[in-house]
């Protein structure tokens, strides 16, 4: 490997060290209450370090935010994938992406503070640009499948995905997370059923 690769890559080693610094302080302690010195000293390098790779504390924070969210959409293609039929890959990609965002303590913490961290606007901007292809993809799955009383245009994707961004917010946001997440669950799974075409009656002689 040549200098200027082992310097990229003791960048983006430092990079990662520091996301996982800020995203460790930020679940334990919130956006407000970390500081950047914090951030350094946890990933152990020098303040200007930080600032390197990162202007101010709103754009590490949307760094993480990014980091742990394609992470998220990575572990609910997995979970779907896992399934050779549409359906349930629909229903394993719901519990997955709620076993992420509401179970996941530290992920709930993120989601939580992501509002104040880096503006409502902001937060919905950055949900659609990683999460609202995924739930497309597995709408026109379902669709290829004949499984759709309607077609998933973009309108509609958008409502399921705003349905499931607030489920996992308010479950979130509930005294007692774990009960919230199997009533969001419900919900969902509700909410996706309305939409299922009925299997043709069987026909007997």
């Amino acid at each position: 490997m040549t200098v200027k690769g082992r310097r990229a890559e003791y960048r983006e080693l430092t990079r990662t060290a520091v996301l996982d610094a800020a995203a460790a302080l930020f679940a334990a302690q919130g956006f407000t209450a970390t500081t950047i010195d914090d951030v350094a000293g946890a990933a152990r390098v020098s303040k200007g370090t930080v600032y390197y790779h990162f202007t101010d504390k709103a754009h590490l924070f949307e760094a993480v935010f990014r980091d742990r969210q394609r992470h998220l959409v990575e572990a609910v293609a997995a979970a779907a994938l896992r399934h050779d039929r549409p359906w349930p890959r629909l229903t394993a990609a719901l519990d997955a992406y709620l076993d992420g965002t509401v179970t996941d303590a530290a992920h709930r913490a993120l989601l939580q503070q992501a509002p104040t961290a880096l503006g409502a606007e902001r937060c919905r901007e950055l949900d659609e640009q990683l999460g609202l292809p995924a739930v497309q993809a597995l709408m026109d799955d379902l669709a290829a499948a004949g499984e759709l009383t309607v077609e998933p245009g973009p309108m509609l994707t958008r409502l399921l995905f705003s349905a499931l961004c607030e489920a996992a917010m308010t479950a979130g946001a509930a005294p007692d997370p774990d009960e919230a997440r199997r009533a969001a669950a419900d919900a969902l799974r509700a909410i996706m059923t309305g939409l299922r075409r009925e299997p043709p009656a069987a026909h007997h002689e």
